[in-house]
């Protein structure tokens, strides 16, 4: 006889009964209950060693036993058999290979499971989604890092009319450019999700460097880098990392809990974003097939990415958490890599 407790299926109650096994049949019998099962209708859960054996019952009634001899005699009875992934979990190689099969499945879908998905749920979404994430980036950030512009009214214009002239025939939404003073940021542009470009006085004035106005080469530096921003707005770059930035705080609050995080990020990945290798080649190569589109040298964007560089040198190949917030190297790949094949591929129209 084997002490238990039994749950019906219909209430809460618990049920102290005494189990009986023999020919094939269950029975359990306490003070206020009795009842009878054949042992093809209930089911072994999977066995822990310190934890209670579990009986499941086709009426929905449940078991536990305690007692380990009488886990082992009701195993027997009822012909149970470790399945083969329980019998891999007792063996450290098996623990060892499913933890490198896990570790090689998540960097897998991270690498590319990941991304492929935020590109499609990207593409399902309407410009209107990127107008109301963009009006909520821009009005975070306004009142603390933008101020107005210390620049000339004519100099303002001479901006606007390069930036027009990098507009594409047909755009994807309607851009805007804001020239702005920066105390917080380094010589930046930064593209937003709602089609707004902003574009500090401390690039301009680092592209112009000692000349008074705009010659071909700073107007070509100019051209390239504004239409470096309008690539990462057509190809929608912002929304996509967004994308990816927020499956990978769900997919790490589904592995290590606490789906609290993910809401209470959810500013911060549209603040903090970074771009992909891949997108910053894009708005890249988006830019360079604009110049060359305007009889512009392309040569002109690969050193001003050198000049800011040397302004700060190594900065843009340390991680995002090492580096000022909102500086314009901060995500993008190795300068020396990306000049060079912005050359290159002057140099193959050329």
């Amino acid at each position: 006889m084997i002490s238990a407790h039994f749950f019906d299926g219909a209430s809460a109650r618990l049920h102290t009964v005494n189990l009986e096994l023999g020919n094939g049949i269950i029975g359990l019998a306490g003070p206020d209950i009795v009842r009878s099962y054949a042992i093809s209708d209930a089911k072994l859960a999977e066995p822990f060693a310190r934890a209670a054996a579990v009986l499941d019952f086709a009426d929905g009634g449940r078991c536990e036993i305690g007692d380990p001899d009488a886990k082992a005699a009701v195993a027997t009875a009822l012909g149970y058999r470790k399945s083969r992934v329980v019998r891999w979990q007792q063996h450290w190689y098996g623990a060892l290979l499913a933890l490198v099969f896990l570790i090689v499945t998540v960097m897998a879908g991270i690498k590319w499971g990941v991304p492929a998905l935020a590109d499609r749920v990207v593409a399902s979404l309407p410009s209107s989604v990127d107008q109301q994430v963009g009006d909520a980036a821009l009005k975070a950030v306004s009142s603390t890092w933008f101020k107005p512009s210390r620049l000339s009214d004519e100099r303002i214009a001479e901006v606007q009319e390069i930036f027009d002239s990098m507009r594409p025939e047909t755009q994807r939404m309607p851009l805007k450019l804001s020239v702005v003073n920066s105390d917080s940021l380094p010589p930046n542009a930064l593209a937003f999700p709602n089609g707004q470009i902003v574009i500090t006085d401390s690039m301009v004035l680092h592209i112009l460097g000692k000349s008074a106005d705009f010659d071909d080469y700073s107007h070509a530096m100019l051209a390239g880098v504004l239409a470096h921003e309008i690539g990462h707005i057509e190809g929608r770059h912002s929304m996509r990392a967004l994308a990816r930035g927020s499956m990978l705080a769900v997919l790490s609050a589904t592995l290590f809990g606490d789906f609290s995080t993910v809401v209470a990020a959810a500013p911060a990945l549209v603040l903090n974003m970074d771009y992909s290798r891949d997108m910053e080649s894009r708005a890249d190569g988006y830019a360079v097939t604009r110049l060359i589109q305007d009889e512009l040298d392309p040569e002109a964007l690969a050193d001003l990415f050198d000049s800011l560089e040397a302004n700060a040198p190594g900065q843009s190949s340390l991680p995002r958490w090492m580096q000022q917030v909102g500086n314009y190297m901060s995500s993008h790949p190795a300068t020396a890599e990306r000049t060079a094949a912005i050359r290159q591929a002057g140099a193959r129209v050329n």
